[in-house]
């Protein structure tokens, strides 16, 4: 099993069991430190809080020992000596191999042969616990003495290293009284850990700052601290730590007088409200004012307390990605693709100061990667988008990224490409800390119209989509979410007069903003808004004016840009023509957009696509009128069978029409023998098909079902149904049926 399928698997299970919302990145977290075992995740989540398992509350290092990760890891055998070496590395910030040696007092000898090996991995001068587990045993089972002496001994050979900075740590530590002189450089060391990214470290040198200093400095510690906090995701610990700064004399030890400041300083820059201010507004959305594309503002709080310079441009290049994203897609991925290109991702775990200079934080991450994300379902590839959101979900807090739009996104995909909503979309949703935007809560209630769409109940998922739009506004159009048409849903609800009013009130609504043009000359809206006025005309054209109307929207869509809305364009349109008899031109559109969404990773509706393709449709006496130019290449030639080519008694049929029966006997010898001939023609489509394309068509001529096809070629059924549908779609036909009387005619 692969990494991340223990971790759905451990998800799922915390999901199911635990009274408290876990978030994906946390159980992730957990499955790493406490392995995959059901009994030693849920009995360590069970002495967690229910912020700890949210993820708005650090996890604490090392964690809590409980019986069944004791019981996972002992025996482990130890003597002395090998137990204070384990303690050693236990409460060791680098992973260098002679800095063990050396403050254990072992030799390398000593380690490789006695029974501290077992529990390390030793390599490249670099040293690891095998299992994370034993660490939390060895930590847990050592006293105050022997922690005490092991963090002196590591002090000691720091300074001598010319490490002054960690000496400094390891000092902190040894000191059981305090030291009010350490204070002020471990603030600065918190400092560097911030601005290089490693919030984990920085918190927890700020926290060690804090217990040792007084007055500003203890202040100072508290709004590192927070700070730390609220860009690792943390966001509840960043409320309690800020709130303090504002206010050193709360929160253990005594108050003490503040010391005189130094020149140039207010005394309110440990209190900034700044990091306060954003802390609370991730905790708690607000509301973002009226008017369009307001979710991208919610980062603004966070970008105006951003301190390094990594998170500045990760933030303001999400900011501006989702803000281009509606009606500029090609500037929005420039945006990402820049600012992806000049920085390192956040820091998952590691040693101080080990890897870059400078990186993201989580929080910042979680954010850019929320708008690559948004960005990939805006280009209609669901798939893709798919793959960022749950590679973020598991490592990043994305349930925290614009109000909760990570949310809206992951369970959007969830619909499209399966159908209902998966674990890590609900626990994600679960483990918001606060209320999300608006336009988010709006895209759950569109969530709840496909599902009603889905099974049929049609004017539930219309009034649903209605009532979203009216209460998303704008931000809820540009996020382009995948939604079936509202007017399509009335009309098969039966509800033509709720189908008519519906697409007036989307005219009135485009007319506000004008016909789309160029990108430059484009007003923000106008696209969502043309393509589904487009659509909508598509739904409720009659006969004379279905062909022009699909010319508009197949046009809207393509300036879209966007694949998934284009099979939804293409299945609006085949639905339409079905529902006026228009056989031959429905098949050719809904196998396009079975295609499309084939294409997008959009599985769902592709079967809804295929299912509308095998409903048989009634024809009417009234044929929609279109003229030769507006029909596909391949359904402009001849689509009717001569009599004379048809067995005696057949007469004259459309192509549609054609039995099996009628096949076996176009030739002498009947069905045996045509077989061989129409296979050998399928030769003339070469032109028209792929290498591959021809394989299928031919052996499906042959008579071979799709899982014979598939052994035949050593591909899966899935790769022959979708070769198979563009080969009907290219040659103009729309079954097995078709394909072998086309092949014997040529």
């Amino acid at each position: 099993m692969t990494d991340l399928a223990r971790e759905a698997e451990a998800l799922a299970l915390l999901a199911a069991e635990c009274r408290h919302p876990v978030a994906p990145h946390v159980a992730a977290q957990l499955t790493w430190l406490v392995g995959h075992e059901p009994a030693c995740l849920l009995e360590t989540a069970a002495v967690l809080t229910p912020e700890h398992l949210a993820g708005t509350a650090m996890l604490p290092d090392p964690l809590p020992v409980v019986p069944a990760v004791r019981a996972a890891v002992e025996p482990l055998d130890l003597d002395d000596d090998a137990r204070h070496l384990l303690v050693v590395a236990a409460i060791a910030v680098v992973d260098r191999t002679e800095v063990l040696l050396a403050a254990s007092g072992t030799s390398i000898d000593t380690l490789l042969c006695g029974p501290a090996a077992q529990h390390l991995t030793l390599a490249a001068g670099r040293f690891a616990f095998r299992d994370p587990r034993t660490r939390s045993v060895v930590h847990g089972d050592a006293d105050l003495a022997s922690r005490t002496a092991a963090h002196a001994a590591l002090a000691q050979v720091h300074r001598a290293a010319g490490e002054p900075l960690i000496a400094l740590w390891h000092t902190s530590l040894s000191t059981i009284a305090g030291d009010a002189l350490l204070a002020d450089g471990l603030v600065e060391v918190a400092e560097q850990h911030l601005s290089r990214g490693d919030v984990r470290r920085a918190h927890e040198v700020a926290r060690e700052a804090a217990s040792h200093g007084t007055g500003l400095v203890r202040a100072r510690a508290f709004a590192v601290a927070g700070r730390a906090a609220l860009w690792g995701g943390h966001v509840h610990d960043a409320v309690t730590w800020l709130r303090r700064a504002a206010d050193p004399g709360t929160g253990g030890g005594p108050r003490t007088a503040t010391p005189p400041l130094a020149p140039g300083r207010t005394g309110r820059e440990p209190s900034d409200a700044g990091p306060l201010a954003a802390a609370l507004a991730v905790l708690d959305t607000p509301t973002p004012p009226s008017g369009p594309r307001h979710l991208a503002t919610l980062a603004d709080p966070l970008l105006a307390a951003a301190g390094p310079e990594a998170d500045r441009v990760a933030l303001d290049a999400a900011r501006r990605a989702l803000l281009l994203a509606h009606d500029a897609p090609g500037e929005a991925g420039a945006v990402l693709a820049q600012a992806e290109a000049s920085l390192s991702p956040a820091r998952r775990s590691g040693c101080w100061f080990d890897g870059p200079d400078s990186a993201m934080t989580p929080l910042a991450e979680a954010h850019l990667r929320v708008a690559q994300a948004m960005l990939a379902l805006r280009s209609g590839d669901a798939g893709h988008a798919a793959e960022l959101l749950d590679e973020a979900a598991d490592t990043l807090p994305v349930a925290l990224a614009f109000g909760g739009l990570g949310v809206a996104l992951a369970r959007r995909l969830d619909l499209v490409r399966r159908g209902d909503v998966g674990v890590v979309a609900a626990a994600l949703e679960a483990s918001v800390p606060g209320a999300v935007a608006p336009p988010v809560r709006a895209a759950i209630l569109g969530d709840r119209a496909l599902v009603s769409a889905y099974a049929g109940r049609h004017a539930q998922a219309a009034t649903l989509l209605t009532l979203a739009a009216e209460r998303g506004g704008e931000d809820l159009r540009a996020l382009w979410l995948p939604t079936p048409d509202p007017v399509e849903l009335y009309l098969l609800a039966g509800q033509r007069r709720a189908a008519v009013q519906t697409l007036a009130r989307l005219r009135g609504s485009l007319a506000q903003v004008g016909a789309p043009g160029p990108t430059s000359r484009r007003r923000p809206g106008t696209l969502r808004r043309s393509l589904d006025v487009a659509r909508a005309e598509v739904v409720l054209a009659d006969a004379a004016g279905l062909a022009r109307a699909c010319e508009r929207a197949v046009g809207v869509s393509l300036l879209v840009g966007s694949t998934l809305e284009r099979g939804m364009t293409e299945l609006v349109v085949g639905r339409a023509y079905a529902r006026l008899g228009a056989v031959e031109e429905a098949a050719s559109h809904l196998l396009a957009a079975q295609e499309l969404f084939d294409e997008s990773g959009a599985h769902v509706w592709a079967g809804v696509s295929e299912r509308a393709l095998a409903q048989p449709a009634e024809r009417p006496a009234e044929r929609p009128a279109e003229r030769p130019a507006e029909r596909p290449a391949a359904q402009q030639t001849e689509r009717a069978i001569p009599a004379e080519t048809l067995p005696a008694g057949v007469g004259e049929r459309r192509v549609g029409e054609v039995t099996a029966e009628a096949v076996s006997g176009v030739v002498p010898g009947g069905r045996e023998a045509a077989v061989p001939a129409a296979a050998a023609a399928c030769a003339s489509w070469a032109d028209v098909l792929t290498e591959r394309e021809l394989d299928v068509a031919r052996l499906v001529v042959q008579g071979k079902a799709n899982r014979e096809v598939a052994e035949t070629l050593y591909v899966s059924v899935r790769t022959v149904e979708v070769h198979l549908g563009r080969v009907f779609r290219k040659l103009g036909v729309r079954s097995r049926t078709e394909l072998v009387v086309l092949a014997h005619r040529a």
